[in-house]
């Protein structure tokens, strides 16, 4: 008779904290906690490129790995690794290297290992701001590796390749655009991936996929009213930062809807801005747009609103 804990060891497996939190860790990067979305993204990632996938996979579980080793065991830490807060930084940190420096495999992995491990320091040195950090560890490291090895030149943007779409119809042109803009979140540049992203973020939030899309439509309108490039902005380049500002600002039921035009406003020109300074902007407008619009419009004090009422 098979012992019940080998039956119930693949269950046993899969909810342990280390896996959840290297599958959750792919949907934070979309700002989501669920392990069948971060599921998908990884096989998103690897229907466009298996080499990304594995240094993505591999950065993830060498920033975890990390953050054991220098974290205390109190509950409370145990439990953020689960829910994928120190892994998703590295999970970038493999897309990104796998997709703009053009090397063979083990230099990429070896690579991404690397600047995880730059990532990691950056992040605990972070976690003295008195404010969410996002994806700010990722966004130096590479920025450092940038400075140190010059990308191919098709990847200065800090994109995957953009692809003249051509020139659909309206409809199909939008939805293009949303999927387009959400594959580049991830440097990804397939309509299947992109796809598969989007039913990622579906399984997590229905609420947020149609914020999503709202944003998206919202970023090309005001790409096209201001004449932007047109390959690039059909390719999601001026897109994919307005994605994650709004999945932020919608956590923050205390704002109010011109906050999230605002939001998406500032980090299409975040985009361009740095684009124009010939600067990689990675996740940076989309960072640089949250910690405005938070000093800019801050949590309300519950106290003193109380005391206002009364």
């Amino acid at each position: 008779m098979v012992s019940s804990d080998v039956l119930s060891w693949p269950g046993l497996f899969w909810r342990t904290p280390f896996l959840q939190g290297v599958l959750t860790s792919f949907s934070q990067i979309m700002l989501q906690h669920n392990r069948w979305a971060g599921l998908l993204f990884i096989l998103a990632v690897a229907i466009q490129a298996p080499i990304m996938a594995v240094a993505a996979v591999l950065g993830c579980v060498v920033e975890q790995l990390c953050t054991l080793m220098l974290l205390s065991q109190s509950n409370r830490q145990h439990n953020q690794l689960g829910q994928g807060l120190y892994g998703f930084n590295g999970a970038l940190v493999g897309l990104a290297v796998s997709c703009l420096w053009p090397l063979s495999g083990p230099l990429v992995l070896m690579l991404t290992v690397a600047v995880t491990l730059l990532a990691t320091i950056i992040g605990r040195g972070l976690q003295r701001l008195d404010c969410a950090t996002y994806t700010s560890s990722f966004i130096l490291s590479v920025w450092l590796l940038w400075l140190l090895f010059t990308p191919q030149p098709m990847a200065q943007s800090g994109l995957s390749d953009i692809v003249d779409p051509g020139a659909p119809g309206i409809v199909t042109g939008l939805l293009s655009g949303v999927v387009s803009a959400v594959g580049q979140v991830l440097f990804l540049n397939s309509s299947v991936s992109g796809a598969l992203l989007l039913a990622g973020l579906f399984i997590a939030s229905r609420a947020a996929t149609l914020v999503v899309v709202c944003a998206v439509i919202l970023s090309l309108v005001i790409s096209l009213l201001l004449d932007f490039p047109m390959a690039q902005t059909q390719s999601g380049v001026y897109s994919y930062n307005a994605v994650l500002v709004i999945l932020a600002l919608h956590q923050r039921s205390y704002l109010r809807p011109l906050t999230f035009v605002c939001g998406v406003l500032l980090a299409v020109l975040l985009s361009r801005l740095l684009q124009l300074f010939d600067v990689m902007p990675l996740t940076a407008p989309f960072v640089l747009s949250v910690w405005t619009l938070s000093c800019l419009f801050p949590k309300p004090d519950r106290t003193r609103v109380f005391e206002k009422v009364s």
